[in-house]
């Protein structure tokens, strides 16, 4: 995984860094490996990052994550 990319998607937007450091501390005490911690994580980036999160965009980032891991492909949907 690029984190430089991750890096620069945030430093691009109005996210506060307590909120990506309260969501990173979040993540680093979850089992990610479990799905129902992975779709917890992703509405809770969705909502610090303010996006929309439909259950269409959540299945298909889970189906990206269960296929490939935690890929670049994944920014795409980041930065829409």
């Amino acid at each position: 995984m690029d984190f430089s990319k991750l890096i620069d998607i945030i430093s691009k937007t109005n996210i506060s860094s307590d909120k990506i450091q309260e969501l990173i501390l979040m993540a680093s005490k979850m089992d990610l490996s479990n799905e129902d911690n992975q779709r917890i994580l992703i509405r809770e980036g969705a909502k610090v990052a303010k996006k929309e999160m439909t259950p269409e965009l959540e299945d298909k980032m889970i189906d990206l994550i269960r296929e490939k891991g935690i890929s670049n492909e994944l920014f795409k949907y980041v930065r829409n």
